[in-house]
This record gives structure tokens, sequence and C-alpha cells, in this order.
């Protein structure tokens, strides 16, 4: 195992107690990483809107007091003995964790490749401490580690995502932080649909996934239709390479786009029930919508037959392991594709936290260290 006598003995952290009260920033004590986890010294940490479900108290199976953050990114600051002679792993290394909190490598779904519904899973934030604080302990998964604590050489951290250090000559750490889970939930969702370049896409919502749903599509070759409510990012929208923006408050966005043959590829990002259900008949012969969106408000409504004379898929997305996050970042590093973000300290994560669940984080709200 890494020493840490030369770590501080404390760190702080941003905490909820219990559900529905107020965020709280407490000082822990610093000890020794576990043998299959990675001590990381936290430099970055967005606040994704999901938090919520921890603040509210709604996510199945929490326990408080819990620290939310699950779009990491930091240096490793130790290693447990299981896992410190892993180069990925190396004090110093420049390393993440995002929203999927590992894998067993084992079970069922393991074992065909669906590594992100793995019936032991974790989630970074929820099932374990996140990374709102100064330093964070990375497991090698969740709930099947607690199970057993494996022999060295059967040991991996499959909840740390590796990254490369050329990444910051392109980005900060703070701009690096949200591709961990909206970048990796929107490139993945649009890599694993089917289209040709050129296909038109239509991208409801420019917010915290919209605006980077945009670059990745562009990047991906496809004609991007950007939607929102208002003019307000519409200048916002073509400088990220949208072929034209739609404001939905003034412009009859399915009209439109049935006037263009539909959209073989919709990204709904924006969580509110009425306005996903309003978009889907846009979608083209043939054509995607996937929903990425985490609308709780109400049910999604879609016509049964607007799909089966459209043989339109309707189907939902979820982010994907460390792997996918790796590769999220590779493909962001050589395309181009950059998160917007505006930048917090600790002491104001309260503040940072309640101006994303208002919407109005211009495009995402993230913690830094010094």
């Amino acid at each position: 195992m890494s020493s840490i006598a030369h770590l501080p003995k404390t760190y702080k952290a941003a905490i909820c107690n219990t559900p529905n009260t107020p965020w709280e920033i407490t000082t822990r004590e610093l000890r020794a990483p576990a043998a299959d986890e990675v001590l990381i010294r936290v430099h970055a940490s967005g606040i994704c809107s999901s938090d919520h479900f921890v603040k509210d108290g709604t996510w199945p199976g929490l326990s408080y007091p819990r620290v939310t953050g699950h779009e990491v990114v930091g240096r490793v600051a130790a290693a447990g003995s299981a896992v410190k002679d892993d180069p990925r792993f190396a004090v110093g290394a420049l390393v993440g964790a995002g929203w999927n909190g590992g894998f067993c490598g084992r079970c069922a779904l393991c074992r065909r490749g669906e590594r992100w519904a793995c019936t032991a899973g974790a989630t970074t934030g929820f099932t374990f401490d996140g990374g709102h604080a100064e330093y964070m302990y990375c497991p090698e998964t969740g709930a099947w580690l607690a199970l057993a604590r494996r022999a060295a050489a059967d040991a991996q951290c499959t909840a740390a995502v590796s990254l490369p250090e050329e990444a910051l000559q392109k980005a900060s750490y703070a701009e690096l932080a949200p591709l961990l889970c909206g970048g990796a939930t929107v490139y993945d969702a649009l890599r694993t649909t089917a289209f040709k370049p050129g296909d038109v896409c239509l991208v409801q919502g420019i917010g915290g996934l919209g605006h980077l749903a945009v670059q990745y599509a562009v990047k991906m070759g496809l004609k991007v239709y950007a939607v929102s409510s208002g003019a307000a990012k519409h200048d916002m929208a073509l400088a990220l390479g949208a072929h034209a923006y739609l404001d939905a408050s003034t412009t009859d966005v399915v009209a439109a786009m049935q006037a263009v043959g539909g959209a073989s590829v919709i990204i709904c990002t924006a969580p509110r029930a009425a306005q996903i259900s309003a978009i889907i008949p846009a979608v083209a012969k043939n054509g995607t919508v996937t929903l990425v969106s985490a609308a709780t408000d109400a049910p999604v409504q879609v016509s049964n037959l607007l799909l089966n004379m459209n043989r339109a898929a309707l189907r939902g997305w979820c982010c994907g392991c460390a792997a996918d996050m790796e590769q999220c970042v590779k493909f962001s590093l050589v395309a181009d594709v950059k998160a917007i973000v505006q930048e917090y300290s600790l002491e104001e994560y309260a503040k940072a936290y309640d101006g994303v669940i208002a919407n109005e984080a211009r495009f995402r709200n993230v913690i830094v260290f010094p």
C-alpha cells in the first residue's frame, strides 16, 4: 500500500446528512486506502442534476451521510496493496471517477459484456462517497466488494478512470470532469445509434447534456438541429456547430423537422416529460429517439402507431463504465469537444448545486480544488 504519511490528516467534503436537509461542509479524517481502493486527490468534481436523488432521498438503497459527485478528475494520492502495482494508479497519475462505480466481472450480465448493468455494481456518490471533497476513495467495485476482499492477484480497480496526461494540454481539470458522466452518456448514445454521415440529428435541450451532444453529433458527421425554448441559446448552438437552431416557443419543431424528412437521430436531454413527448413525432422513417434525460415529473407519452408506421425506435440510455468514459475522453480530445463550465469552490457548493437544479448553469457547474 502507498504511504499516506505525507498527506493531510483530514480533508473537507460536502455532505448530505439526511434527505431534504441542507448541504454541509464537514471535515473528515483521512485514512489509508483499503487493499483495492485508489485514494484520489480531487482537482475538479462536476455537479450532475441526478445528485438531487441523494438530496431528496428518492434513489433506492441510499445510506447517509453521503458525499455526492460522480464527475471527478484528480490525481492518485495513494493506492491499496492490491492495486498499487498497476501503472494506471501510480502516485500522481491522472485519474477520474464517473457515474458507474464498478462491476464484478462475474455475474451473467458482466460475462455478456453488459458491465454497466452489473447485478452487484455500484454508483459513485450513491453507493459510496463521491468527489465533492478534497479526497475520495475509489473502490474496486461496489456491493460485490463487500462480499469478499480478494487476493491481490485477483484485484482490479473497475471504478477508476485512467486519463492520459496530455488531456490537460487541451482541457482543464474542470473541463474534463463533465465528460465522465454527461459527456460519456451522450457520446455513447450517439455512437450506438444507427445513422449515416450527413443524416439529420435533432438535439432537444441545450444545457449541460445538450451542449455536449451538439458537439459530438457534429464531429460524428451529423447535420444537427438544436432546439430549446427562447432565443437566448441561438448563437451558442450555432457556435457549437449546429446547422440550425429552432426556438420551440415560436416554431412548430415537428413540422420543421418533417419538412426536411424528419430526424434520423433524436437526442432528448431536457428532463421534462411534456417536452420529450412533443418532440418524438419529429423522428424520421427508421429513426431512433434516445432519452438521456431523467424526466421524473410525469410519464413520457408516445403514439404506438407513430412508432409502428415509421419503424422508429424509442429507447433510454445511461452512462457506461470506466472503459467507456476513457474512450469518450479520447474522442473528445481528438475532436476538440469541450465542456463549457463555471467553477466554484467547495464552500460555494450549495450555491452551485442550486444553480444546476434551477437550470441556471452555463453549462456545467464544477467544484474545483487548489
